[in-house]
């Protein structure tokens, strides 16, 4: 196993007061929504997924936000709530699991407002003021006084709750465009009494919502409040008067730390701002931390984007912050702290940012994990990986993505393993997508799985082709196949003058003309990332897609991204059509609904993102070779999918053997 590096980072690991409490480092999971709830309680799968955070190192876990009172529901899978006594006892429980492992937690506490996934049984959705966001699931109605007075105290008896669960403290959502917000912004506060209008007045319900917690638990508990620094609407919340409200709050009712975060969820421009894809730099939010920590005497805590431990210790070394939200990092990797703490950084498996299996999954209605790591999110359900009762040796045909990790999950359990790949260079269809502009970071995932295959049992044979005779000459005990795909060119539109080619080979350098045309049935990334690699190489670009919308199938925040990254470009977006053949100089496109067809002239070439075929002989030859041998057909090779899909499928094959 190589060394640790050797690097100290003392701010990083250095403890901190935040109002009665000291946290062992500077390293904070913020709240985040899982999809891993029990209806909306804390339950076993919940609780697993915290403890193994706390296991790694984490000095702060801050629950996903947490509903206080029935109207404000989730649009996404059920989200925590915390209306009732029921919720004391699951605290209780989430308290012991955390605290065993020196680190402690709090409950953010949130009403949605606007944001709120329905009405539903109590009602129509409300706001300060009757609004329709872009991002909206009904049109809120303006809340009355009445109900003011009425979530002011479901706050403080949240509040409450959160202490006698034997949590360590409360965080108020006052960012990302939920009612706090709506009331402190101009943009979404229209109201005329005493709640509306001037700075004074858009404080109001903010200013006695966290009086009343404050309250309600007393002086010797944490509160602390999570703050949108910028609002990303010209008629919205701006840095310097955040900093006032931030400096107002603080004071008036005693917080004791402030989470700096920026945006608001009713906007689509404004959410890859905040839950920032890899096209958003490590750290971009840094600055606002900075402008509020110089507003306020209390602990500041940054976002962003921070993914690698060295970079957090350069923000707290500049005066930036006190501490540092790493939420994705911990998702890719619960055991980060402790081996930065160690120095030993090239045993991370670092964030790259593809925000697919995380918060992709989310706003699919499904539980997030990591494209990374298929046990991230399912701890409860998967276990360490525990050595096999029989080690032997296991033989992995090809090394993209889900070889290496079949490799790497076999070696943990012992066995000896062979890793075979007929290219030069391992990662596989990665070395090609890490080539469109702005998705290098996408090839993190595959040198994470080299920096820790080259610590273990593995031996990686490059440039060695994996066949029947190459394989049994090993004598392997089982064999993992992950020969991956080819790419699917229909047949029916080649015109036999090259004008044809798959979005594989024009990343990897092949001959284009001037003028293209990228065909996409798949709505995928692949499509348009070609698209903008080939505009920013100086061709003019037209991307075809039958799709209803371009990139259909991409998570909201990286579509965004490259919606305007391509309107940047000049690409042209035609939408619901194929394109079913090539004349002598151009294309013929036919409406998907309407079966009308059309020309478009003046094509050079056709790039297909048209999907692929499973690459599975080598199965069919082995398996008529030697009968009887354990064999393991995974990743694109089983069925072309994505990245989460091939790791995961590697992962539970090597589990198994």
């Amino acid at each position: 196993m190589g060394e640790p590096a050797g690097i100290r980072l003392t701010r990083l690991f250095s403890s901190l007061a935040v109002g009665p409490i000291t946290l062992r480092n500077r390293i904070v999971s913020t709240a985040h929504s899982t999809g891993l709830t029990d209806g909306t309680r804390i339950g076993e799968e919940l609780i697993a997924y915290y403890e193994a955070r706390a296991r790694g190192g984490v000095a702060l876990i801050v629950t996903g936000s947490t509903s206080v009172h029935p109207s404000s529901s989730s649009r996404l899978k059920p989200a925590l709530a915390n209306w009732d006594n029921g919720v004391v006892v699951p605290y209780r429980r989430l308290a012991s699991a955390v605290h065993r492992h020196g680190a402690l937690v709090f409950a953010q506490l949130n009403h949605a407002g606007a944001l709120s996934g329905s009405g539903g049984p109590f009602g129509c959705i409300v706001a300060p003021s009757a609004i329709d966001p872009e991002i909206a699931v009904e049109t809120a109605r303006g809340i009355t006084l009445s109900e003011i007075d009425e979530l002011v105290a479901a706050f403080a008896t949240a509040a409450v709750r959160v202490r006698e669960g034997g949590l360590d403290g409360i965080e108020l959502h006052g960012g990302h465009g939920n009612l706090i917000q709506q009331f402190l912004s101009p943009h979404t506060n229209r109201r005329e009494d005493a709640y509306g209008g001037s700075l004074e007045n858009r404080l109001r319900f903010a200013s006695e919502v966290a009086l009343a917690v404050r309250r309600a638990v007393g002086p010797d508990f944490v509160v602390g409040l999570r703050l949108s620094a910028e609002e990303d609407y010209p008629d919205g919340l701006f840095l310097p008067e955040t900093c006032q409200i931030a400096a107002r709050l603080t004071d008036l009712a005693s917080l004791d730390y402030v989470n700096v975060t920026s945006g608001s969820d009713t906007s689509a421009a404004s959410l890859p701002r905040h839950y920032a894809p890899m096209y958003l730099r490590a750290g971009h939010m840094r600055q606002l931390a900075r402008s509020v920590r110089e507003a306020v005497s209390v602990p500041v805590l940054a976002v962003g984007r921070i993914t690698d431990p060295r970079d957090a210790e350069a923000i707290l070394a500049a005066g930036d912050a006190d501490l540092i939200g790493m939420t994705r990092a911990l998702i890719a990797d619960r055991d980060l702290p402790d081996k930065a703490r160690r120095g030993d950084f090239d045993a991370i498996r670092y964030c790259v940012g593809a925000n697919e299996g995380c918060l992709g999954r989310l706003f699919r209605g499904l539980s997030m994990t990591c494209i990374q790591d298929p046990t991230s999110g399912r701890e409860h359900e998967l276990g360490a990986i525990e050595r096999a009762a029989k080690p032997g040796h296991m033989v992995v045909a090809g090394a993209g993505v889900a070889g290496l990790e079949a490799a790497r999950v076999a070696a943990l359990r012992g066995h000896h393993v062979t890793l075979l790949e007929r290219a030069e260079t391992a990662g596989g269809q990665l070395l090609l997508a890490r080539r469109a502009p702005g998705r290098e970071e996408l090839g993190g995932v595959s040198d994470n799985l080299l920096r820790v295959i080259g610590r273990l049992d593995i031996e990686l044979r490059t440039k060695t082709e994996a066949t029947v005779e190459s394989i049994l000459a090993l004598k392997p005990d089982a064999v993992v196949i992950a020969t991956g795909s080819r790419a699917f060119v229909p047949e029916g539109l080649d015109d036999g003058n090259n004008r044809l080619v798959s979005a594989r080979a024009a990343l990897d350098g092949a001959m284009v003309g001037d003028v293209v045309a990228v065909f996409d049935t798949k709505g995928d990334m692949i499509g348009p990332t070609t698209a903008e690699f080939l505009a920013r190489s100086g061709r003019r670009v037209t991307l075809v897609t039958t799709q209803r919308a371009m990139g259909s199938k991409i998570e909201p925040m990286t579509l965004r991204l490259l919606q305007e990254r391509l309107h940047e470009c000049d690409v042209e977006i035609i939408t619901d059509h194929a394109v079913i053949a090539l004349t002598e100089t151009g294309i013929i496109l036919r409406h998907m609904v309407t079966g009308r067809e059309r020309l478009l002239p003046d094509i050079a070439s056709v790039v297909t993102a048209t999907g692929a075929r499973p690459l599975d002989g080598l199965r069919h030859a082995l398996v008529a070779a030697r009968p009887g041998l354990r064999l393991h057909l995974v990743g694109d090779a089983r069925s072309p999918r994505h990245v989460e899909a091939a790791i995961y499928d590697a992962h539970m094959a090597a589990r198994s053997l």
